[in-house]
């Protein structure tokens, strides 16, 4: 299972098979002006708090976020908000069986990307292959390998 992220001031994550089909996925708006590395941080938090939840196992993140990636992956402790929210995402992979973490570019996330862009006008939501923007199905299916 693959989980791509995207973006700086929304959650939206999407949970997409082995072979891309959709499975599930979260939309949801951050109001709080924040620093983008902080915002893009906390994404891949509530992605790993995400997959806790449903108890996933073997599944790859992927997030344009090249700085966090960075960050989590490395051992450096950094004694900032940022590094908090490192730690608590290392603590988390930690916790959980077979999850990794990965950079993607932005190009390779259209499927996120558009989840991200509807988010403006319908935040707030979960979402399945069944009741998913048709517009994110259309990418969704053009992606599936």
């Amino acid at each position: 299972m693959t989980i791509k992220l995207f973006d700086t001031k929304e959650v939206d994550q999407l949970a997409r098979d082995e072979h891309g089909k959709l499975i599930e996925g979260i939309s949801g708006s951050r109001i709080s002006a924040v620093k983008p590395e902080i915002a893009e941080v906390i994404g891949v938090k509530e992605a790993l708090s995400w997959i806790k939840r449903k108890g996933w196992s073997g599944v790859e993140i992927e997030t344009d976020a090249l700085v966090v990636v960075q960050a989590v992956l490395g051992s450096v402790s950094m004694p900032s908000q940022f590094g908090f929210l490192v730690q608590d995402c290392r603590s988390l992979i930690s916790s959980l069986n077979g999850v990794s973490l990965h950079f993607v570019k932005q190009s390779a996330n259209k499927a996120a990307h558009c989840v991200a862009r509807a988010s403006c006008f319908s935040s707030d939501r979960i979402f399945s292959e069944r009741n998913a923007p048709p517009e994110l199905m259309t990418i969704v299916d053009a992606e599936c390998f």
